[in-house]
Order: C-alpha cells, then sequence, then structure tokens
C-alpha cells in the first residue's frame, strides 16, 4: 500500500496543475473532440444512438471508444463542472494511477516487490523514447523529458493514457482467470480485456502483444500446461468483444480500419506487411527459444517479450520507415511501459551479485538522478499546464456566432475550430474529430478539396457546389493570419465575391452558402441524382443537375425535424417520378416508414440517403434509426454471455452451500470434490 502511495504522490506532485486547469492554450489538441462527446453524452444519456453532429452523421459508436468520455460525463454531472475541467482531471487521475497498475502487475506476476516498484519509478520519471528516437526528443524539447505526460496534454491523448493505465489490469485479470479456471474470473478478465479497448483503439492492438507475450512467456504454467491457456484465452477474449460488442460493432471496426490507413499518412496495409509479419514471426520464435534457454524468470520473459512487439512497431517506423501498423509511432508509450519493466527486473542479476555496500554505490547515485528527474519533470508539466481565457479565442467565438445565427443548420469550419466546435455548441457541421469513424468515404476527399483546391480552375464554384450538395449553410474561413492553430486553407480567397460574408475578424471570415430552405430533407426528380460516384472532389461537375434541382423554385418543398436524436420526421408532396434525398450519410441501421409502410433506403453517389415510396402524392416519412440486424445481433448475444454467465455461476453454488449446511456425507462429498477440483485447476 505504501508503495502505490508514494507512486501515486509522486505522480500527483508532477502534473496536479492539470486536474484544475479547464482550458490550456493547446488548442491544436484533439483533447477537444473528446470533450465534445462527453458534452454530448450529458445532454443525450438515454440516447447515445446516431450521432448528427459529425460528417453528415455516423452511429455514435463511430465517435470514438466510450469509456474515459462515460466517466469524463458522470464525473462532470456529479460534481457539477464543465466537461472540460472533468475531462483534465479525469485523464490526469488516470496519469497517476498508470505507474500503480503497473506495480501491482508486477508485483503481483513476479512475486519481487522491490523490483516492480523500481519499474514503476522508471515508468514515472523516464521516457526511454526520447533516448531512442531522435524526433520524440526534439518534440519534448530534451531527452529527459515527461514523454508520457506531452502526448496527454499537447496532444490530448487521454484515452490512450487511459488504456495504457488499464492494460496492466487486464494482464492480471486474464493471468487470474487462466489460473482459477472459473466463471468468476473469467468474467472479470473479459471486463478488463474490453476496458482497454473500449478506452482507446491503440489499446487494442497493445493489448494483444501484451497478451500475446504474456502466453509465450511460461507464466501461465502451472497449472495448465499445453495448448489449454491459448484457448481459455481466446475463450476470454471472444467474451470481452461479445460483452463489449454493441460499442465496437464489425462495421465500425471495418470503418477504422479504412480509414485508420489514410489518416496522419499513408499506412495502407498490402503484400509486403505479409513478409514483415512473416519476418517478425520468425523474430519471436528465435527469441522464445533463446529465453527460454536463458536462466531468468517467466515474468522477465514476459518483459523481454512485450518489449520486442512495441519496439518492432514503433522503431522501425521510426528507424526504418517500415508500418507494421496504421500509426505506428504512437506505440512508443505502450514501448516505454515494456522496456521499463524489462530494465528493472533485468538488473535483478546484477544486484543479486553485489554485496550490499556495492548495491548502495550503485543506488545512491541512481536515487539523486530519480530527485533531478523529478524535479525536471515537475518544471516541464508547469511549462506545459498554461491555462488559457477560451472566451478569448477564435474558436469559441466562432462556435459561439455560429450558435446564435445558424440555428442548428449544418457548416463547415476548419481546423481547430472545427475540433472545437461541438464542445460549445450542438452545431452540425461537415467535419468532426474523429476521422476514423466516418462512415461516408467521400467526406474526407470533399474536406481536403474544400481545403486545397486552389489550383483547380473555379475552385470557389466547385467547392459551393460541394457545399450546397452536403447542406452547408455556412463555411468558415481562415487566411494566413488566422487565429485557428492549422490554417489548412490553402486559397483563403476563393469565396471573396462568390458568397455573402456574414462575419469577420481579422484574417478569420464566415461566409454563407445560398440555400433554398434550411430542410435536410428535398424533393428532386430522381434523373437529377449525382449519376456516378465522384472520384474526389474535383469532379463538382457531377454534382450541377442534383444542386439545380435543390434550388428549383418549382419542386414542392420538404419539410425535416428532428424528433430526437434517432428518429426524424419527413413531410413532402411527391410528384411523379421523383423521389425524397436526405443529406444525411447513408447507413443500413436506418428505417424508412412512408405513411406507416416500411420502405427501402438507398444509398446515391453522394453516399446519402434517398427515398423512393413508389408512389406520389402528400406523404409523412419516419426516419428511424435502430442500428439494424447488427446491433440487434450482438445485443442478443451480449444477453445471452450474461445468462450463461449466471447460471454457471449459480451452478457452482449449491455445492459451497452444501459443505457447509448439508448432511456430513454430503458435506465431506463436497469438500474432496472442492479439493480434487482446486488441484486439477478445472
Amino acid at each position: 500500500m505504501r508503495h502505490a502511495l508514494f507512486l501515486f504522490t509522486l505522480n500527483l506532485y508532477i502534473g496536479y496543475d492539470l486536474f484544475r486547469t479547464e482550458y490550456t492554450v493547446h488548442l491544436g489538441s484533439i483533447e477537444a473532440a473528446y470533450i465534445s462527446i462527453a458534452r454530448y453524452m450529458m445532454d443525450n444519456w438515454s440516447d447515445l444512438t446516431w450521432f448528427p453532429l459529425w460528417y453528415t452523421g455516423v452511429p455514435f459508436q463511430n465517435t470514438y471508444p466510450p469509456l474515459l468520455h462515460l466517466i469524463v460525463a458522470a464525473v462532470a454531472q456529479l460534481l457539477s463542472i464543465s466537461p472540460a475541467l472533468s475531462h483534465h482531471a479525469v485523464t490526469a487521475a488516470f496519469y497517476c494511477l498508470g505507474p500503480i497498475t503497473l506495480f501491482w502487475m508486477a508485483y503481483r506476476l513476479s512475486g519481487l516487490r522491490s523490483y516492480a516498484f523500481a519499474a514503476s519509478l522508471l515508468f514515472s520519471l523516464l521516457s526511454p523514447s526520447g533516448l531512442l528516437v531522435g524526433a520524440i526528443a526534439e518534440g519534448m524539447g530534451g531527452a529527459f523529458h515527461a514523454r508520457r505526460f506531452q502526448t496527454l496534454v499537447e496532444f490530448g491523448e487521454g484515452p490512450h493514457i487511459t488504456s495504457i493505465t488499464l492494460l496492466p489490469l487486464a494482464i492480471l485479470a486474464l493471468h487470474w482467470a487462466l489460473r482459477r479456471s472459473r466463471p468468476l474470473p473469467a468474467f472479470v478478465a473479459a471486463i478488463a480485456l474490453a476496458s482497454v479497448v473500449l478506452a482507446n483503439w491503440l489499446g487494442g492492438a497493445a493489448l494483444a502483444f501484451a497478451a500475446l507475450s504474456y502466453l509465450l512467456s511460461g507464466l501461465p504454467r502451472p497449472p495448465a500446461p499445453g495448448p489449454r491457456p491459448l484457448l481459455s484465452a481466446m475463450g476470454i477474449a471472444l467474451l470481452a468483444y461479445v460483452l463489449a460488442g454493441p460499442w465496437i460493432p464489425p462495421t465500425t471496426l471495418l470503418a477504422v480500419r479504412t480509414n485508420a490507413q489514410k489518416i496522419g499518412g499513408d499506412y495502407s496495409l498490402g503484400p509486403r506487411h505479409l513478409l514483415y509479419a512473416a519476418i517478425l514471426a520468425l523474430a519471436v520464435w528465435a527469441l522464445r527459444r533463446l529465453l527460454f534457454r536463458l536462466p531468468i524468470s517467466a515474468f522477465l520473459r514476459f518483459s523481454i517479450l512485450f518489449a520486442f512487439f512495441t519496439s518492432a512497431v514503433t522503431l522501425a517506423a521510426q528507424w526504418f520507415e517500415i508500418f507494421l501498423l496504421p500509426q505506428p509511432h504512437r506505440y512508443h508509450l505502450e514501448m516505454e511501459m515494456a522496456l521499463c519493466l524489462t530494465l528493472a527486473f533485468a538488473s535483478q542479476h546484477l544486484f543479486t551479485r553485489l554485496s550490499r555496500r556495492q548495491t548502495l554505490a550503485v543506488l545512491l547515485p541512481v536515487l539523486l538522478l530519480g530527485a533531478w528527474q523529478t524535479k525536471t519533470y515537475r518544471r516541464y508539466a508547469r511549462r506545459l499546464v498554461r491555462p488559457i481565457d477560451v472566451q478569448s479565442t477564435v474558436e469559441y467565438q466562432m462556435a459561439r456566432w455560429l450558435d446564435q445565427h445558424m440555428h442548428g443548420r449544418r457548416v463547415m469550419v476548419q481546423g481547430t475550430i472545427s475540433f472545437w466546435l461541438n464542445t460549445f455548441t450542438d452545431t452540425p457541421q461537415l467535419g468532426g474529430g474523429f476521422e476514423q469513424g466516418i462512415i461516408n468515404s467521400l467526406n474526407r476527399h470533399v474536406i481536403y478539396g474544400l481545403y486545397a483546391n486552389e489550383r483547380a480552375e473555379r475552385g470557389g464554384e466547385i467547392g459551393t457546389l460541394w457545399l450546397q450538395a452536403y447542406g452547408v449553410h455556412a463555411v468558415s474561413i481562415g487566411g494566413r493570419r488566422s487565429r485557428e492553430y492549422y490554417r489548412p486553407i490553402r486559397d483563403p480567397d476563393k469565396y471573396r465575391g462568390l458568397l455573402p460574408e456574414l462575419w469577420r475578424d481579422g484574417d478569420d471570415a464566415i461566409f454563407g452558402v445560398p440555400h433554398r430552405s434550411d430542410s435536410l430533407a428535398h424533393v428532386v426528380p430522381r434523373a437529377a441524382l449525382v449519376p456516378q460516384r465522384p472520384v474526389n472532389s474535383l469532379d463538382g461537375h457531377l454534382l450541377r443537375d442534383y444542386v439545380a434541382a435543390l434550388d428549383n423554385p418549382h419542386l414542392p418543398a420538404a419539410g425535416f425535424e428532428w424528433r430526437n436524436r434517432h428518429h426524424a420526421a419527413i413531410t413532402a408532396d411527391l410528384p411523379p417520378g421523383h423521389v425524397v434525398s436526405v443529406q444525411i450519410a447513408y447507413h443500413p441501421g436506418w428505417r424508412a416508414l412512408v405513411n406507416g409502410r416500411e420502405t427501402p433506403l438507398q444509398r446515391d453517389n453522394l453516399e446519402l440517403m434517398v427515398i423512393d415510396p413508389g408512389w406520389d402524392g402528400p406523404m409523412t416519412i419516419d426516419l428511424l434509426y435502430d442500428g439494424g440486424l447488427e446491433m440487434r445481433l450482438l445485443r442478443w448475444l451480449r444477453w445471452c454471455a450474461l445468462l450463461w454467465l449466471l447460471v454457471r455461476g449459480v451452478r457452482v453454488q449449491p455445492g459451497a452451500l452444501l459443505a457447509i449446511n448439508g448432511p456430513a456425507w454430503l458435506r465431506q462429498r463436497a469438500w474432496r470434490r472442492s479439493r480434487n477440483t482446486d488441484r486439477s485447476g478445472t
């Protein structure tokens, strides 16, 4: 207990400023998107189904794995604080708890308290990635600065820090489950495994590395030799997915896998990765054979294998530009954890050969270095956590103006304004905060084109067509002196003189996009739908007939109203040969009821929704989102899994009750059976 208290106090001393800071100067951080999700949760606890604020709409589970944001929203509501302050306090708490969970795992699996404590101290006060990768050291401003704290504050990696904190608990729970082979340990392990993935997508890959290292190290044995630990671990992993499935359904996994290969660089997976995987598998086989020949503990084997996996991903990308996974550089935090474990437990073989005086001679400079590092980390953290008056920022000012003047109509804003927009308002936007979750694959091309098509002839006109086609009523533009952090707009004058200027502050402006109506539903001729899927944003000419139909005053207008987050009502008077085009991203989880009759939804070439009821005249259309067959099946599987666990748990109880209260012969039989079961490990 005193070791855990010391570790928490040490990390609290380093980063306690974050607990009391609402907004920092790091407006370029992606934490804005996470705060937006938490704020949305606070307002929609009972309706976390469809998320209409980003990318013309996405399923809520596509916004981001929800665990951290659920905690942030709950803390904010409980303490009556803003979601921004709650996000910083909660993520700072996970930062402080990370070394403690690492210590607990290392101690329980190794039985060596002092070396587990040393590993946790190293993890608290050293960033090995700064010593191994020059770009990381340069980014920190020094090789001995706090990389884990920097990623939390400057880059907004709160979910990543959370998953790293939960990962040791998941491995410890898996160890308990494999040793006990009971329903309750299996259930706890499944919950622990699921929590890592539900905190952060990177946590899923890191957890796979850690679990594989654990299984290869020999830690599960005894009492279960052979392939049984692997099969049991696979069963627990399957149970974990079944329990978490409604939050990470297969379609979401597929969207993240597809989009992640293009976010932040080209990480496309191809045939060459099969070669990389084969080389990695061969190296792991050779390393494992070597480790089992060395006189080292099973836990040190686990640490070395975990360090090998994480280093292979991170350093292969940093040193040789070999990308084994999308965004491989982000796994350097897991690499640091593994390297700290390896360094601490490898030192055991040194200290066992030293006398007490020699041990003190080695430890004294290490302790002095630790004290110096503590002061270094504290000064570095204070420089990072600089508060800001958010109301003085263009992100806040533009968000408030749009909230007051757009009245819930969709907008297109750039860079950090897009990140922060929904932290303050419910204004829907063409962009958003998590591109990996986009379900309309054209969306990313459209946004890039609106940012970068300054070289295209009549780029402003093409951009306007895209904005009108996607129901955008206002677009923000920032010039070279914009107060926005990223300044992604290549041609800030593309809309000048073409669209009416609604708001300006220095080099930041908002332009209005003309529309016939504010509705997201439109009656258009079927022949006016976009004839083929655009290849990129330069194919704006394909939109002309569709946009002309949207603005045609001779066509009847369609009304559109959100009844709640998963139900929209449309009223329309449909002439013959016409359909209803809805500017919401198509997803098979939507259903359309036309005058109470189920009607199939169609996907157009802009990946928006089209309703063709097959008849004309006045009609009322109810759009309902329930996630479709996929979500119903996943919910059913989760209830089946919970029922199975309940039945298995109840089956265990009678024997225990008989052993206590039954007749003597039954008590003796139950005692013998439980003893034999414990010996066999089943």
